[in-house]
């Protein structure tokens, strides 16, 4: 492993990356219509037969069959390759991410060093987390006000898992981040809901911060959700103008996008904000 060099291993998490969005996908079609992410295995959705897994291959599979179903000739989305492609991406760059960030930026002859730190290890799968959950949470919860619980509770599983890996923050710390975060959270919105008569936080944002919590720790955890809550008013303010002046009453769009969308940027760069931040206010 020591005398692997970084090339190679962007070349391995664009091939995962790739793989776990095929798996997305599933998640993204099946999830919302109630289907069982396990059974029936993968089959085409207009005429049912079964696709042998040389066709289920991320990216390939589709420019293999050129974009049309090998039982019924019918087209595949594009829509298919893209997230594939896209994940992959996101997971190369999470491990060039917390390989420059270990080593404080660009060196020359980055791309030919052995990754050795754990740390980095650590880093690279949190940010492999983060990055590609996003695509789910995004893809789900905007079209159907839905969280998948492969990403929140596992988002729970992966930071304790990784926790263990030297480096990052402790076990303790993952597991603590996990239930302020999710439970600070939760009695947030049980207050808010109190207080406007009407649901003000949906269960599957509490249990996509307890990952996070999980995953950057309580600090993280806060920053995320403070960013997140800025995005949203950005987001929601004018959003809300424009259905009002259409005419349409239903305003709401989803949190968890924000979180999603939040989280990678500040488990990367929360610590440095911070401190600009008490340097702006403070003036030290």
């Amino acid at each position: 492993m020591e005398e692997i060099p970084l090339w190679y291993w962007l070349i391995v998490f664009f091939a995962l990356g790739a793989c776990v969005g095929s798996f997305y996908n599933v998640i993204v079609y099946r999830m919302p219509r109630g289907i069982s992410l396990i059974n029936p295995p993968s089959h085409c959705p207009l005429c049912k037969k079964h696709i042998p897994i040389r066709y289920n291959l991320p990216i390939v599979g589709w420019l293999w069959l050129r974009g049309k179903s090998a039982c019924c000739n019918q087209p595949i989305s594009v829509i298919y390759p893209i997230g594939e492609s896209l994940c992959g991406l996101l997971g190369a760059l999470s491990l060039f991410l917390a390989v420059a960030v270990g080593y404080g930026s660009v060196v020359p002859g980055l791309f030919s060093a052995p990754v050795l730190a754990p740390e980095v290890w650590a880093n690279a799968f949190a940010l492999f987390w983060l990055l590609l959950g996003a695509y789910p949470v995004i893809a789900v919860d905007c079209q159907y006000k839905l969280i998948p619980d492969s990403i929140s509770v596992g988002g729970i599983v992966a930071g304790l898992l990784l926790s263990i890996i030297p480096g990052g923050i402790t076990p303790f710390q993952s597991l603590l981040g996990a239930v302020a975060a999710g439970g600070g959270l939760y009695l947030l919105g049980w207050g808010a809901t109190k207080i406007l008569k009407k649901d003000a936080m949906g269960f599957g944002d509490v249990k996509l911060l307890a990952g996070y919590g999980a995953l950057m720790g309580i600090t993280g955890a806060v920053e995320t959700l403070i960013v997140a809550a800025i995005l949203g008013i950005v987001v929601m303010v004018p959003y809300g103008k424009i259905s009002a002046n259409k005419g349409n009453g239903s305003s709401q769009i989803p949190f968890g996008p924000f979180l999603a969308v939040a989280a990678p940027f500040m488990y990367l760069w929360g610590g440095t904000l911070f401190e600009l931040y008490v340097k702006f206010v403070i003036g030290e």
